[in-house]
């Protein structure tokens, strides 16, 4: 049985039209809704986090990551060379040098066609860098 999720393709469970109707009649379609705050509260509750919150797409979150890692100019962010150009634009806008690691063809890691080690041999600073972990299509 395949339990993996379909790239491009949105999970079902039947009650999306009703979850819609609820959101609609809360007037409350967008950002700190009901369902939103029920998402939070589960990944809180499930996964022990402090405070979980939802951003708008995984650029918006990369974003976000870049300021609150305090990147500074000229810091390197390594990333695999397989993913989506806004994966490093969150951080070139910040002044970032980045680093790209070959990603093996299967699957997209960075770690197996460069080897073991491509990622501490792709580090030239001696602080070290921040590492950019995309997960493109479920590979």
């Amino acid at each position: 049985m395949n339990t993996s999720i379909g790239f491009n393709k949105p999970y079902m469970t039947g009650n999306e039209t009703e979850y819609i109707r609820q959101s609609v009649e809360s007037k409350k379609i967008s950002g700190d809704g009901i369902f939103t705050k029920r998402c939070h509260q589960f990944l809180e509750r499930n996964y022990n986090f402090k405070k979980c919150l939802l951003t708008t797409s995984c650029t918006d979150a990369l974003e976000m990551a870049a300021l609150l890692i305090d990147l500074k100019e000229g810091d390197e962010v390594i990333m695999p060379s397989y993913t989506f150009v806004s994966t490093s634009n969150a951080f070139v806008l910040r002044g970032a040098k980045i680093v790209f690691v070959d990603s093996e063809n299967n699957t997209g890691c960075t770690t197996v066609s460069s080897g073991p080690h491509a990622v501490e041999r792709a580090v030239s600073t001696p602080s070290g860098p921040d590492i950019d972990v995309a997960n493109l299509y479920e590979l």
